[in-house]
């Protein structure tokens, strides 16, 4: 951690020392992408930033921030909720990736569709808020409004409740969208099907590489072997799980395949290449109106959970991501649009707590729950489990009408429990974290534990106890190889803090001394795309160069 502050320190300084003031972005852009990189965190970004040589070396030459998901529920569903709404997640209501619904008695799925057993039907209705592409499609008839990942949570969340398309990867599918998320006609899917013909016609032929035989040679000095209990990780390339994945009939389909190709460099690469597909097709950026393209691109989100974030997986996809959004920046060049580039990130991460050393912990957050409830039902005599829902960071009590009226005394219980366990940092009510409002313009990086808790608390969708867990801390215990290593979702820097890079062709490189919000994105790019944020929103315009509101 030491010699990545002091890798950010010097690149900073380099960046400033070396540049003029910001020029003006493109007086009227046509169109602006902004790209999520899902568990990209400040750390990483910097960790890995003087390797870079394709697109993230590009975006690097711009404006960089020192980015901030300011909240604690660093979750995908949550961060990508703020990146295009300019609202926290207490305002987006998008509070975990799956919350405890009270009304129905079940755990919700933040894009899940009330009313129907469909698993493909995905959704917006519980994003409570518009988002910059909303904004857009309000103002100007005109403008499109297109977002593609690798999830759909992901790709639902950026687009908001009126793209003109929506898609993510189906695995087994390719590319494809739901009717409740967007438009789903026969034109909308047309791209995604000639995409997914042509790659899976590609694959019948050869194989695809998940893996890059040169980026395995060059990361192999990266390569950090650990163990959790029995299981041995060897941090190779190809993983040890991926040998055998490209062979044998109807590979492309296997689950064997599937679960590979999501946690390799591969899919990345074919949410670019659609992506591009989108802007070719589409003319983006070439038409009468202005139009927004959100990509999120989840490889690294997935390599980061199966493998940490500190070996050599790690390295090798941070070196295809950056050729990857280089082939891509390039594709935009030759389609002449004017067009400007915001990346950033849905939170960040951790590395795997037995390769980080004594610092860190391995959380079995599940058998702590289950502690709990024994506890509870003995100490406050109970006769069935308290607790419902899955979510250890956000607890809720699920009493009998007669136990109800004992909540608080049952609560208070859980938190003196909880306070003493060596697992736990923090622990506060649901009226505790609630009452934990940040004053107005206190600084991100001075809020308290509970104010962040605050900017992700629903009322109706947290739990009744919000926990902290250790600094540092895995939760978990994996049983194979495919198994969760490492992950987010705590309120500590490690998980809030991202980079945000703002680019342009001309842009004079710097970097900005102040923080930015992923809440402060869609608020600066609005009056870029000359539509007005709604004025009760979290997040604030950045001036990057004369280009907020006077």
């Amino acid at each position: 951690m030491r010699l990545r502050s002091v890798l950010g320190l010097v690149i900073g300084l380099c960046g400033l020392a070396s540049a003029a003031a910001a020029a003006p972005p493109p007086a009227e852009p046509k169109l602006v992408v902004v790209i999520s990189v899902d568990q990209l965190s400040l750390d990483l970004y910097r960790a890995y930033a003087p390797t870079f040589t394709g697109g993230l070396k590009r975006l690097s030459s711009g404006l960089v921030f020192t980015g901030y998901q300011s909240h604690g529920a660093t979750e995908t569903c949550p961060g990508h909720s703020t990146l295009l709404t300019g609202d926290h997640p207490a305002k987006t209501g998008v509070v975990a990736n799956n919350w405890y619904d009270r009304k129905t008695g079940s755990n919700l799925y933040c894009v899940s569709q009330a009313g129907t057993s469909d698993e493909t039907a995905k959704t917006s209705a519980l994003l409570k808020v518009d988002t910059l592409g909303d904004w857009m499609r309000h103002a100007q008839s005109d403008a499109r409004v297109f977002s593609v990942s690798g999830k759909d949570r992901a790709a639902i969340m950026m687009a908001g409740h009126g793209p003109n398309g929506v898609y993510w990867w189906d695995d087994g599918v390719g590319f494809t969208t739901s009717s409740y998320a967007g438009p789903a006609d026969a034109a909308t899917l047309a791209p995604a099907e000639r995409f997914n013909k042509s790659v899976m016609t590609t694959w019948a032929k050869t194989p695809p590489a998940l893996w890059s035989a040169e980026t395995a040679s060059t990361c192999k000095a990266h390569t950090k072997p650990f163990t959790i209990g029995r299981l041995t990780w060897t941090d190779q390339i190809p993983p040890d799980t991926n040998k055998d994945v490209t062979t044998g009939e109807g590979w492309m389909t296997s689950l064997a395949f599937e679960t590979e190709l999501r946690a390799s460099p591969l899919l990345d690469r074919l949410t670019l290449q659609f992506a591009g597909d989108l802007v070719d097709q589409h003319k983006l950026g070439r038409g009468a109106g202005r139009d927004l393209l959100a990509i999120s691109l989840s490889a690294t989100d997935y390599v980061g959970h199966r493998f940490g974030s500190g070996g050599a997986q790690m390295c090798a996809q941070m070196s295809e991501l950056d050729a990857s959004l280089g082939a891509f920046f390039a594709r935009l060049d030759t389609a002449g649009a004017p067009y400007v580039v915001v990346l950033s990130a849905d939170h960040g991460s951790v590395d795997v707590a037995e390769r980080v050393g004594a610092s860190a912990m391995r959380v079995d957050s599940g058998a702590v729950l289950r502690q709990l409830v024994a506890h509870l039902r003995k100490t406050v005599a109970l006769e069935y489990d308290p607790i419902v829902g899955s979510d250890p960071r956000q607890i809720v009590l699920g009493l009998g009408p007669i136990d109800d009226q004992r909540r608080p005394e049952i609560t208070r219980a859980a938190m003196d429990w909880l306070s003493a366990r060596p697992e736990v940092a923090a622990v506060y009510t649901a009226d505790q974290v609630a009452a934990a409002v940040p004053p107005k313009g206190k600084p991100v990086e001075q809020l308290t534990l509970a104010e962040r808790f605050n900017e992700s608390f629903d009322r109706e969708r947290s739990g009744d106890i919000i926990v902290a867990w250790k600094e540092g801390a895995s939760q978990g215990v994996p049983t194979g190889l495919t198994d969760t290593v490492a992950g987010h979702g705590s309120p500590w820097d490690y998980d809030r803090q991202v980079p945000i890079l703002v680019w342009w062709p001309g842009v004079a490189g710097k970097a900005m001394p102040q923080s930015m919000e992923t809440v402060d994105i869609a608020p600066t790019l609005a009056p870029m795309l000359k539509v007005k944020a709604p004025a009760d929103i979290d997040g604030r315009c950045v001036d990057l160069g004369q280009t907020c509101p006077r």
